[in-house]
C-alpha cells in the first residue's frame, strides 16, 4: 500500500502543478520565474489528495468512513490552498461554492460506489446459492 500511495502521490503532484500552471498562465503578467514556487507548491495538495487515496483499500474500513476520511483530508487540502497559497479569499463565496461542490461531489462519488457494490454482492449471493443448490442435489 505505501508504493501505490507514493506512486499516487507523485501523479497527483504532478496534475497539482499543472492545474497551478494553467492558474498562473491566464495572468498577463505571467513569469515562470515568479510562479514558479507557487506552482510547485500546489502541487503538495494534489499530492496529498491523490495519494490518501489509498484509504480505500483497507479492508476493514466501510466505504462510508473511508469516504469521509478521505473527505476531511481534502478539506484540509481547500483549507490549505486557500490560506497559505492564496488560491481564494478565506471564508469568501469561493471558498463555499468549492466546499459546496466538493461535498456533492463526495456524496455523488460514495452513492455510485455504494449500489455498484450492492449490485456485486447481491450477484455473488446470487451465484453462492446456485452453487449451494448445486452441492446439495
Amino acid at each position: 500500500m505505501y508504493k501505490k500511495a507514493m506512486l499516487l502521490s507523485l501523479l497527483g503532484f504532478a496534475a497539482g502543478c499543472l492545474i497551478g500552471l494553467a492558474f498562473h498562465l491566464q495572468d498577463e503578467n505571467f513569469s515562470l520565474s515568479e510562479a514558479l514556487p507557487n506552482i510547485l507548491l500546489g502541487g503538495i495538495p494534489g499530492a496529498i489528495a491523490m495519494g490518501t487515496t489509498v484509504v480505500y483499500d483497507i479492508e476493514k474500513w466501510s466505504l462510508f468512513r473511508a469516504t469521509a476520511t478521505h473527505f476531511l483530508i481534502a478539506i484540509g487540502v481547500i483549507l490549505l490552498g486557500c490560506f497559505v497559497l492564496h488560491w481564494f479569499k478565506p471564508w469568501s463565496r469561493a471558498f463555499w461554492l468549492l466546499l459546496a461542490f466538493e461535498l456533492a461531489a463526495y456524496v455523488i462519488i460514495w452513492l455510485f460506489c455504494y449500489f455498484s457494490y450492492r449490485k456485486k454482492i447481491r450477484q455473488m449471493n446470487e451465484e453462492l446459492k446456485k452453487y449451494k443448490s448445486a452441492q446439495h442435489e
